[in-house]
């Protein structure tokens, strides 16, 4: 008579990669679960039999350790005195035959386990795994395989880790949780003394980092980011071991949590044979797990939604962190479902400061996963975290409301949360109002309408609602002062579309941040030391970047002798742009000439040796991630690349990218990215250099607003890095906001 499996909660993530493996077993499985699922559909698909309430003709019986001493299938298999199996007794057995490789700690498991067996499936090896997550190559969570291996999570929740002994095995952290169940964390760290101890040393694999597991110090082989570690990791991720360097290692995981739970699955299965090749391949293309940092989708209105499994402090912490590293600059929205009251009173001077690293926290009710209400706790909870609370009913259209377009929202939780995330994303319809300021009373006032009607031409108007604040070029706004005022202060977001005085040298930053108005663009600091060039190249000088010598002349000191010593030489306006008020001189007897008409534009101006060489120029953006497009450069049919040159109807070509080798790309990138942090850059600005037949770089000046002309170098870098337009003004915008909530934290502390 064959055996019928009758599983006490079929649809659990951890028993249903049991049923599988019985399944695929030619098992006859059945089951029951408290509510329908995606996967006891799937398990139904596969084979197996849905019976809620009773157990039918079963003749063994799993349950696990969620199922409570009367629940009524249980009582049943006792009065039937048929066997029951723990879930950790029936994995034991379905091990036996095989080389466990197990993998526990108390965050981190499913993701470490799936990619054991995505590297050993890769090598060919064919391993069995049962994994506490959907792996989203293979939209499983369970398989029996042919060869010698079993990858499997050691369940440390409820001392069920200790039963099997590994082959091999990886400890990827010891944290305070399940409690409930070992009652002290001395209790907690002697059973993972434990489950080290009774491990093979030579296929032992546990983080050195972790304090806890240090202090334990068992024998094996200790992974880390810490000198002191046996297997070293390093960043940009690579490997140091047995005096041996893997270098570049390609990881598809964000955070430098997963690159630890990497470094331990390329150790250990180096240590078992696997060929590199193999392990680097699944590295590479290794997808994940369902529920850990999934990503659930995006809307029209550029809001993605990732859901997490996470609802311990310390993962909730590092998932912020890797999101973080994914996102940059964008707002990050976490929604937090607690989970369980045992944990929460258990940890409950731990949580509070978890979610520090979303620029907005909503919490909800704790999910009791079955447990009795813990009276007051929720309440209490609550005020402890500090954060934004809505009840769990409703929630997706609250959490609709508070959101922005571009926003990244992540649900956090092992409860019902996970189901929010499509719903969230079908409520949410923000907009923002975006104000054009441009124009201006500055020479370049011509560049200014140019660069704005590009903006205009290109700004998403299915998410921006765009108001125009034009300003003619002797400086008025129109016709009623308090009204344009109120106007600028109901816009979200402002672009101030200004070239030279009286705007792009801070000035106009310097008016919107007094009314806390987010703007695009350098602060009114930034924007200051930009547009004096002279001043730039001090801070050049001082960071050690190359640029050429230069005398600094103010208007009150014309009759002051200026000594050049050699000649042709740069005479430029030390606040303007757009090649207005510049002229090159070869001459002393022409150098008056030139400094007056600098002099027509400007209080004050420098001169400037010359440079032969290329006109290189770089765009940026980024506060806190600085990105460098593609270099641009300037093709000059005339030596001098004048203002008709740069907006005419015969303007330079401008060829993007530049045909620069490898070394010099990266060398001219890294200069640029370093005058950006140095003068203190926000938002976006274009840095130009010179390129010398020897291959040096000098550098020039740097635009905080550089045009947006048809035939501006700064859109047309990002257009040949594949960002049109219409993307770039998204990327302002997320900045302008992102820089703005940063100077309000500052100004709330």
């Amino acid at each position: 008579m064959s055996e019928t499996y009758h599983f006490i909660g079929l649809g659990g993530i951890g028993m249903s990669a049991l049923a599988r493996i019985l399944l695929q077993k030619g098992k006859v499985v059945q089951g029951s679960d408290s509510k329908a699922s995606q996967l006891l559909e799937e398990l139904q698909k596969e084979g197996a039999k849905v019976r809620v309430g009773h157990i039918g003709d079963a003749t063994k019986v799993i349950y696990s350790s969620a199922i409570q001493d009367d629940h009524e299938e249980l009582k049943q298999a006792k009065q039937k005195s048929l066997p029951l199996l723990h879930r950790s007794d029936l994995l034991h057995a379905l091990m036996q035959g095989s080389k466990p490789l197990l993998v526990t700690g108390t965050h981190g498991k499913t993701t470490t386990s799936a990619l054991l067996a995505s590297v050993l499936v890769e090598a060919g090896w064919d391993p069995s795994f049962v994994i506490g997550g959907i792996h989203l190559d293979w939209k499983t969570n369970g398989r029996a395989g042919s060869g010698e291996y079993f990858v499997a999570e050691a369940d440390e929740s409820d001392g069920s880790f200790l039963k099997t002994i590994g082959f091999g095995a990886i400890v990827t952290n010891l944290d305070n949780d399940h409690l409930d169940y070992w009652k002290t964390p001395e209790k907690l760290e002697a059973a993972f003394g434990e489950f080290c101890a009774q491990a093979n040393p030579d296929y032992l694999f546990w983080c050195g980092d972790d304090p806890r597991l240090a202090q334990l110090n068992p024998k094996g082989i200790s992974y880390g980011f810490g000198e002191g570690n046996l297997l070293q990791v390093c960043s940009p991720f690579s490997i140091v071991w047995d005096g041996v360097e893997y270098r570049d290692i390609a990881l598809n995981l964000l955070g430098r949590h997963n690159m630890l739970n990497a470094a331990a699955v390329f150790g250990l299965c180096l240590r078992l044979g696997v060929p590199e090749v193999a392990i680097r391949s699944a590295f590479g293309h290794f997808a994940g797990t369902g529920r850990r940092l999934e990503w659930k989708g995006k809307n029209r209105h550029g809001i993605d939604v990732y859901d997490d499994y996470g609802h311990h402090p310390t993962e909730i912490r590092a998932t912020l962190q890797a999101l973080r590293e994914k996102v940059h600059e964008r707002r990050i929205v976490a929604v937090f479902q607690p989970h369980r009251y045992s944990r929460v009173r258990d940890l409950f001077e731990e949580f509070p400061g978890c979610l520090e690293g979303a620029d907005l926290a909503i919490m909800t009710d704790i999910y009791s996963a079955g447990e009795r209400e813990i009276e007051g706790l929720n309440d209490r909870f609550r005020a402890s975290m500090g954060v934004l609370y809505t009840p769990r009913e409703g929630l997706e259209a609250f959490v609709a409301e508070k959101l922005l377009p571009h926003d990244v929202v992540v649900t956090f939780g092992a409860g019902d949360i996970t189901k929010s995330g499509p719903e969230i994303l079908e409520k949410a319809r923000p907009r923002l109002k975006v104000g054009l300021l441009f124009g201006g009373t500055s020479s370049e006032h011509a560049v200014s309408l140019m660069s704005a009607q590009t903006f205009i031409e290109s700004i998403d108007r299915t998410i921006y609602d765009v108001k125009l604040f034009p300003i003619s070029k002797s400086g008025v706004w129109g016709t009623k002062t308090e009204e344009i005022l109120s106007e600028l202060m109901q816009c979200d977001v402002v672009i101030p579309i200004f070239h030279g005085q009286q705007g792009e040298d801070g000035m106009m930053g310097g008016f919107l941040e007094t009314f806390n108005i987010p703007y695009v663009g350098c602060d009114y600091r930034s924007g200051a030391i930009c547009m004096q060039k002279a001043w730039t190249k001090l801070v050049a000088i001082r960071e050690g970047v190359p640029t050429s010598s230069f005398v600094e002349v103010h208007k009150g000191d014309v009759d002051a002798d200026v000594e050049i010593e050699q000649f042709p030489v740069w005479v430029k306006p030390v606040h303007l742009g757009s090649s207005i008020g510049i002229t090159r001189v070869t001459r002393k007897e022409d150098l008056k000439a030139a400094m007056d008409l600098a002099f027509s534009f400007d209080d004050a101006l420098i001169i400037d040796q010359e440079i032969e060489g290329r006109e290189i120029e770089f765009s940026l953006l980024g506060n806190d991630w600085v990105r460098v497009g593609p270099a641009a450069e300037i093709s000059k049919p005339d030596v001098f690349h004048s203002y008709d040159r740069k907006y005419g109807a015969g303007a330079s070509h401008i060829e993007t990218p530049a045909h620069l080798t490898d070394e010099e790309r990266k060398r001219g990138e890294k200069l640029a990215a370093k005058m950006y942090k140095a003068a203190g850059c926000k938002g976006l600005s274009r840095i130009d250099f010179f390129l010398d037949r020897e291959g040096r770089y000098w550098f020039n000046e740097i635009n905080p607003m550089p045009g947006f002309t048809k035939t501006s170098a700064y859109p047309q870098a990002w257009k040949s890095a594949g960002m049109e337009m219409k993307e770039l003004c998204n990327e302002l915008i997320i900045l302008a906001l992102h820089r703005s909530r940063q100077l309000q934290k500052v100004r709330g502390r």
